[in-house]
């Protein structure tokens, strides 16, 4: 959840590096630090807290270049020390870093025996990485390519070299990692809301990518160290869903864009340009088993999925991203995978996908972000249209993928009657009009889709945000609180916990109905709060009991 930013350009670079980490505060963070020149020397301030926090300690600068980031924890803990940029032993390498180097305690015992690290992080094993082999080759973009292939797992880098007050160099695998380019400067980001608002076009970098900017130049490098021809995009800005507009908080202004969500993204459904029509009418034909992949809140989404498929009679499963390449199981070419990611660039599911391509599955992702890496490599994307999700907790994007699940679940349905009739056709050998079938079943679907949108004008969120108010108390009080549902409604009892957790840290624990009193109902006493889901008037009768 860190965030990366980088300026280098005409005007004061550190105040674009404040404007950048504050946009880009919504990924969460623990610790905050830049990096910058100033009358050619590389100064470096890092504070664990907020960002505001940090610029208290930072004065008045005329810097041009400049990298800054947001840390969350992983390895070490939050501290003025762990917090990124990490510079290297002779000081010659400053770097800042998204992402998880998972061979780094190998790469230091194998290049850096003589090295005395100042940090817990792997991050600080890169910086002497590159300050190694820089030492060696005197070649900056070398030493980076060098490095950057004996590193195992997600990194996305932001270099200064101490002796180069002109460039900002970075490399990226896995992690998301952008350029941006205006009339005063160039940019790096970890996220296109972190650039300026005088970015005017930018360069989404590929996986295996490095290379350097300067004020007014890009080289970019692929894997092979081979320069690669930069091409760019023009940025389209929503500034309605990127700014607060009165609400006190970006959460709860984004949970009363819901309605609208699901109003837009039904409507990308019901266009000429579907994306459902793009799809091969013959590509789910042999379809025999569904696998459903996520992390997080997405995976919720997921589990919502399986059950909807489930019930249109298919083999479905939904599962954890993070451990889908290490299940043993049987995907074969008539596997359906389908990845769901808000971002488009959540590592684990990126993996996923690339391990299930190895077994020739067939993959369709669902996604907010129609240009991120999910749907570079998945044969079929179905997009939502959220607009900007800012909050660290996702809410709206959550139901747009709810949205989506609904309406590809009676697609893949639909799929499988218009095959089925297909066959019948040819094995009786006579004409049952298999594409007006196909239109009459698409006409149909249309008009569920329309009841879907219809949905939105019956969701009073205004009301039920003065309802929950008179709960507060009780819920700050709670030793420990139960979400608890039956079927649709456990996973919307996960999901809820999941962000009673993430928002509040209050301790929260989902289970289906049933399985409390098996075990976990030693825990319920009168310092215990329970909320039950109950949306199903034929489960209520069980649920009560």
């Amino acid at each position: 959840m860190c965030g990366i930013v980088g300026y280098v350009g005409k005007e004061n670079a550190v105040e674009y590096l404040h404007n950048g980490l504050k946009k880009l505060e919504y990924r969460g963070y623990d610790s905050a630090g830049i990096a910058f020149f100033e009358n050619d020397e590389l100064k470096i301030i890092k504070k664990a807290g907020t960002v505001d926090n940090l610029f208290l300690y930072i004065q008045n600068t005329t810097a041009n270049i400049g990298i800054g980031h947001t840390r969350w924890a992983t390895h070490g803990k939050a501290t003025d020390t762990n917090s990124h940029p990490h510079k290297s032993f002779f000081g010659k390498v400053c770097v800042v870093h998204n992402g998880i180097v998972e061979n780094f305690l190998e790469l230091k015992n194998t290049y850096l025996t003589d090295i005395k690290l100042t940090s817990e992080t792997d991050t600080e094993i890169v910086a002497n990485l590159i300050e190694n082999f820089y030492i060696k080759t005197n070649n900056k973009l070398k030493s980076i390519f060098e490095t950057i292939k004996l590193l195992k797992g997600s990194f996305a880098l932001a270099i200064l070299f101490d002796d180069d007050n002109q460039n900002i160099y970075f490399a990226k695998q896995t992690s998301p990692l952008c350029l941006g380019i205006s009339k005063t400067g160039n940019m790096i980001s970890s996220d296109i809301l972190g650039l300026d608002a005088k970015t005017i076009k930018h360069v989404d970098l590929q996986d295996g990518d490095f290379g350097k900017i300067s004020k007014n130049k890009i080289e970019i490098f692929d894997k092979n160290f081979i320069a690669k021809n930069v091409k760019y995009k023009h940025i389209q800005k929503n500034k309605a869903t990127a700014t607060k507009q009165g609400y006190p908080h970006f959460m709860i202004k984004e949970i009363f864009e819901i309605p609208q969500v699901i109003k837009n993204t039904t409507k990308i459904y019901l266009s000429k340009n579907s994306p459902l029509k793009k799809i091969n009418k013959n590509y789910f034909d042999f379809v025999e088993r569904v696998l459903l992949v996520a992390c997080g809140t997405s995976y919720h989404a997921c589990k919502v999925g399986e059950i909807l498929l489930k019930n249109y009679g298919y083999d479905a499963t939904s599962q954890i991203a993070s451990e889908f390449i290490y299940c043993s199981q049987t995907i074969t070419k008539n596997t359906l995978c389908i990845f769901v990611s808000q971002s488009g660039e959540t590592a684990d599911t990126i993996s996923a996908v690339n391990s299930a391509k190895k077994y020739g599955a067939k993959t369709l992702c669902i996604t907010n972000i129609v240009s991120s890496n999910i749907t570079k490599i998945c044969d079929y994307t179905l997009p939502i249209n959220c607009g900007t999700e800012i909050a660290v907790a996702s809410t709206k994007a959550y139901i747009g993928q709810l949205v989506a699940l609904h309406i590809f679940a009676e697609y893949l349905y639909n799929q499988k009657m218009v095959s089925f009739k297909k066959a019948k056709e040819i094995y009786l050998n006579y004409d049952i009009k298999t594409d007006e079938k196909y239109k009459k079943i698409s006409r149909k679907m249309q008009k569920n889709i329309k009841k879907l949108q219809n949905l939105c004008n019956f969701i009073d969120i205004n009301n039920f945000n003065q309802q929950i108010k008179t709960l507060i108390k009780e819920v700050i009080n709670a030793k420990n609180v139960f979400m608890l549902g039956k079927n649709l409604d456990y996973v919307t009892a996960m999901e809820a916990a999941l962000k009673l957790k993430e928002i509040t840290y209050i301790n929260c624990v989902a289970y289906p109905c049933g399985e409390l009193k098996h075990g976990t109902i030693s825990l319920v006493d009168q310092n215990a709060l329970s909320f039950v889901f109950a949306t199903k008037k034929e489960l209520l009768p069980k649920i009560i009991s």
